[in-house]
């Protein structure tokens, strides 16, 4: 839906009135959907072979674990602030330095946003095959590069490649942050921090954008961005490595917890 939106609202204008009534337009249309979703299921507490309590305990008792946890967030954190401050500032640099319309801006966040629904297919598809580590180390360099490239690209047609390149590659990268946290905690102790450190990052990134911008210009910029890339590749491969030895160790620490059965049970 986004896609469609993104690539819609510019063709008809960017008055309030037809950006907020394309929105309108398809949330209804999305509304009358959500009849067809499934109903949660509901699973009793004995279901799980253990009391809720007992398992959140063990989980939350590794140290090592907890350390990786918080290494994830702060690594998530600076690399959605990276990430974001490109989509923040896209508009600016594609108008002033590729001198991109605002078609042609609508046609790269539609076609970035398209980019990020095949990574996620693909990523589907590939699964686990690779792990994790070489994945996010590949896509970290990658997408550090391409935002070098965006910050000095002058062709509006090759601003727009780029942009939705850099985005498919983002999306990608994205996936495997949210696997490594749930790697570490299949209860989501760490997939909801995730996310919710992203958005905190996500948030500042129109003024860290904008101050680097005005400090550094537009090639600055980039290169910031990427150098931020590169940096976090070491510490998000070492946690990414530790959590299949996590995710590996999580049966047999389920096994441990659930209780035994009573000895009259056993007799019987």
């Amino acid at each position: 839906m986004i896609t469609v939106i993104l690539a819609i609202v510019p063709m008809i204008g960017l008055a309030p009135a037809s950006v907020f009534g394309v929105l309108a337009v398809f949330s209804v249309a999305m509304l009358a959907t959500t009849a067809w979703l499934p109903a949660a299921p509901i699973i009793a507490p004995a279901a799980t072979g253990a009391p809720a309590a007992s398992v959140t305990g063990a989980s939350t008792g590794s140290r090592r674990v907890t350390i990786a946890g918080l290494a994830l967030l702060a690594c998530f954190a600076l690399w959605a602030v990276s990430e974001d401050s490109l989509w923040a500032m896209a508009g600016v640099m594609g108008a002033e330095q590729a001198a991109l319309t605002p078609e042609g801006l609508g046609l790269a966040l539609s076609g970035a946003t398209a980019g990020g629904i095949l990574g996620a297919i693909l990523v589907t598809v590939v699964g686990d095959r690779f792990g994790r580590a070489l994945p996010l180390a590949i896509l970290l360099a990658t997408g550090g590069v391409l935002k070098m490239i965006e910050s000095t690209v002058t062709d509006p047609t090759a601003f727009i490649v780029v942009f939705i390149a850099w985005n498919t590659v983002y999306a990608v990268a994205f996936l495997y942050f949210v696997a490594t946290a749930a790697a570490l905690d299949a209860d989501g102790r760490w997939s909801g921090p995730l996310l919710a450190v992203y958005l905190v990052g996500s948030a500042l990134t129109p003024v860290i954008g904008a101050a680097l911008v005005e400090a550094l210009g537009f090639a600055g910029f980039g290169i910031v961005l990427g150098v931020a890339s590169f940096a976090l590749i070491t510490p998000v491969v070492l946690v990414a490595r530790f959590s299949r030895a996590a995710q590996a160790a999580e049966p047999a620490d389920a096994a441990a917890r659930r209780p035994a059965a009573p000895a009259d049970a056993e007799e019987v």
